[in-house]
Order: structure tokens, then sequence, then C-alpha cells
């Protein structure tokens, strides 16, 4: 396999674009999304607690054991 001088020229451009430390922009979730899926994990860690507080440990459970069960 050989690599012509414009391939070879794009992957110097390429890697010293990506050498002072900048993010390589392309597929990924990026910052926005790891905020947003903070933001959810958080909104269900404090549901669970309120159904907690509310119904205490045993219904809890209960709830949750009949929901996954329902999944299946």
């Amino acid at each position: 396999m050989s690599v012509t001088l414009s391939q070879e020229a794009e992957v110097s451009q390429r890697l010293a674009s990506h050498a002072d430390g900048a993010p390589a922009a392309g597929p990924g979730m990026g910052r926005a999304g790891l905020i947003g899926l903070g933001v959810a994990l958080a909104a269900l860690c404090a549901g669970g607690l309120v159904l907690w507080a509310r119904y205490g440990a045993a219904v809890f459970f209960d709830l949750l054991s009949a929901g996954f069960a329902a999944c299946l």
C-alpha cells in the first residue's frame, strides 16, 4: 500500500492540529451531552430518594422488583 504525498501532508496537518491539546471534533457526546446525562442521573437519584422517604424501604423495594419483573 503506497501513501501519496497529499495523504502524508494531510496526516501531518491533523497531528499538528491536535498537538496543542485541543479536543478533536468528531463523534461523541461532548460537554453538553455529559452535562445532560449528569442532570438526568441526578434526577433519577433524587426521585429514588423521594420514593424511599415517602413509602419506606420495604415498599420501595417491592415497587422496584415489580418494575423489573414487568420489564422482563
